[in-house]
């Protein structure tokens, strides 16, 4: 495709390989944060969203989904638990709306108390093979596993392993300048974005704003691992739970060869009719121009390959994910 000719900057390049073989350091927009207080917080949110939050203790994280009655997705939050309090983890500007919306199913019975973190705060990621060491220099201690966090003065660091594996830091005043400084080194300016962005792409995996808006429903961007079938009832489970019973879902989340870096992503896949829309672009060192976009499953079944991207015109081939190097 002509889109291989687009060449990556040494930059990108540089930051790409740090990644996958030694530290990369990103600067992430900071997500939104809300604190709860109360006897029967963790039972509460148990009961709306997806996953299941029975035995989480303290110094335990866990990702759930909050979706609406008809299971379309209202944001994907983290659950950190501390021993006086719950923090959420919203979508970047999402806390209002998470809080508003889980107001709306306090009851009288209910021992839940929410509000905003206002305080300002940033939210780096290390990821690669060496990531631990990076995290290190900084004097803070690992968290002691998968699903846990540390507190590191004012801030909260835990580990993850996707779309890399590595750590994440949430930070404010001298904590949030240290780490800047310290991880300038191994890239945290818009090449390192750019670089996270591309293996995300690479490997599928969905973003907030993205692939989840309120228009997703969690299995259709593969969020499987943040639901539960085997609790009870939470908002929107009927839906939810019927897709994974007949394994069927009404769209399904796709890899994409592009010829150009398509700036809209507004975009139609279209063949005679639009089949799905283009939700995230990204120039891979490997791959070239690449994409991720939400395709009606049929379309996938049928067998169909390339595409056209609507209105613009530019071809678009069907690519498996994760992608991998027999296409590149």
């Amino acid at each position: 495709m002509e889109g291989s000719q687009i060449v990556p900057s040494l930059e990108l390049r540089s930051a790409y390989e740090a990644a996958l073989g030694g530290c990369l350091a990103v600067e992430h927009d900071a997500p939104g944060l809300v604190r709860l207080r109360g006897a029967t917080t963790l039972d509460f949110l148990h009961r709306m969203s997806t996953n299941d939050m029975t035995g989480l203790a303290p110094g335990g994280m866990r990702g759930t989904v909050l979706t609406t009655a008809i299971g379309r997705t209202v944001d994907v939050v983290q659950v950190l638990r501390r021993p006086g309090d719950i923090l959420l983890l919203t979508a970047p500007g999402k806390a209002a709306n998470v809080r508003e919306w889980l107001s709306r199913y306090i009851f009288f019975n209910d021992d839940v108390q929410t509000e905003i973190v206002s305080d300002p705060f940033s939210f780096f990621g290390v990821y690669g093979p060496t990531s631990a060491a990076a995290v290190e220099e900084l004097g803070a201690s690992l968290p002691a596993g998968p699903g846990s966090f540390s507190e590191v003065g004012d801030g909260l660091l835990w580990t993850t392993a996707q779309p890399l594996q590595g750590f994440q830091l949430l930070a404010s005043g001298e904590l949030a300048s240290r780490a800047r400084a310290l991880w300038g080194r191994y890239f945290l300016g818009p090449s390192a974005v750019q670089a996270y962005e591309a293996i995300r792409v690479e490997r599928g995996y969905p973003a907030v704003g993205r692939e989840i808006d309120g228009d997703a429903i969690p299995l259709e961007v593969g969020l499987w691992e943040l639901v539960s079938f085997r609790k009870g009832c939470y908002i929107g489970q009927e839906v939810i739970a019927r897709m994974e019973s007949r394994s069927r879902v009404a769209r399904r989340l796709v890899g994409l060869r592009l010829d150009v870096l398509e700036e809209n992503l507004f975009r139609h896949l279209a063949e005679e009719e639009p089949i799905g829309r283009l939700t995230s672009v990204a120039l891979s060192p490997r791959f070239g121009p690449i994409g991720l976009a939400l395709v009606r499953a049929s379309a996938v079944e049928g067998g169909h390959g390339e595409f056209v991207l609507s209105p613009a015109g530019s071809a678009a081939g069907l690519q498996t994910l994760p992608f991998d190097d027999a296409t590149a």
